[in-house]
C-alpha cells in the first residue's frame, strides 16, 4: 500500500489522538489497535514480531510510513478509531 492512499485517514487518526506509535506501545494497547500499519523498509524480523505481538488486529504494509504521519524514522503505528481503521482497511480491498 502506498503511503499517500492513506495519508489522509492517518492524519485524521492523529489529529483526533486515535495512533498509538511504535511497537512497544502498540503491544502494550493491542486492545485498543484496530490496524496496524508497518513500514516495508522495516527488517523482517520487526514484521513477524510486531504481527504476532498484534493479536487479531490487521497488520498492513505500507511504503514509507514516514510520508504519511510527517514524522521521521516511524516504523509502526496502530489506529484505535474503528471508522478510520475500517477505512484503511478498506482501501486494500
Amino acid at each position: 500500500m502506498n503511503a499517500s492512499d492513506i495519508a489522509p485517514y492517518v492524519g485524521f487518526a492523529q489529529r483526533k489522538g486515535s495512533v498509538l506509535y511504535g511497537a512497544d506501545r502498540i503491544a502494550e494497547r493491542r486492545k485498543q489497535a484496530l490496524v496496524v500499519l508497518v513500514d516495508a523498509d522495516a527488517p523482517e524480523k520487526f514484521r513477524e514480531e510486531l504481527k504476532r505481538k498484534c493479536g487479531d488486529a490487521p497488520v498492513l504494509e505500507v511504503e514509507c510510513l514516514a510520508a504519511a504521519t510527517h514524522r521521521d524514522n516511524v516504523k509502526a503505528i496502530a489506529v484505535t478509531d474503528s471508522s478510520l481503521a475500517a477505512a484503511i482497511i478498506n482501501l486494500t480491498r
